[in-house]
């Protein structure tokens, strides 16, 4: 005599009751599961918790990897939940359907518009870099709300400081 065993599948909110032998490989898990749900095959993946630790295991019945295992092998017991990820055949009929209609992403037309346009004008000199030696002409420190300047310290002496009394200094003590 075969034992049957109780599992509980969650799928999109819904408890699941699966009666099954618990001889039962995971591929006919799956069958069951389907046959209840209406779910395309190769879309469904279960989630199993596992006994030993707080992980969980992704499973795909009706993978050449996972269908042939057992349900015990599996952790897959009566008593503890799984949780069923999976689509309707409509579903993943729709999402090809719309992907079809437009291949291009939005944003690219403009782009391509402008890249049209710069041929149509013929070829242009890229921008160059000056030539020739440069001169650093200025240098001005961000100012950022909260946080005071300290020009009144000459460079030479902030060699000397270190980080920790820099930024008590420039902080007025305050850190």
């Amino acid at each position: 005599m075969k034992s049957v065993q109780n599992v509980e599948v969650i799928w999109r909110g819904n408890k699941i009751s699966v009666e099954i032998d618990s001889g039962s490989t995971l591929k006919e898990l799956g069958h069951e599961l389907q046959r209840l749900t209406n779910v395309k095959a190769d879309t469904m993946r279960l989630i199993v918790p596992q006994l030993l630790d707080k992980t969980s295991r992704l499973l795909s019945p009706f993978s050449d990897e996972h269908g042939r295992l057992n349900l015990r092998e599996t952790s897959i017991l009566e008593g503890r939940s799984i949780r069923m990820m999976g689509a309707f055949e409509t579903e993943v009929d729709e999402v090809l359907q719309n992907s079809k209609a437009n291949l291009r992403i939005a944003g690219f037309d403009e782009e391509e518009k402008r890249l049209r346009q710069r041929m149509y004008d013929g070829p242009h000199n890229s921008l160059k870099l000056p030539q020739g030696p440069y001169t650093f002409s200025g240098f001005r420190t961000l100012t950022l709300p909260g946080i005071e300047e300290c020009s009144n310290i000459g460079l030479s002496k902030r060699r000397e400081i270190n980080q920790f009394q820099w930024s008590k200094t420039c902080s007025g003590g305050k850190k």
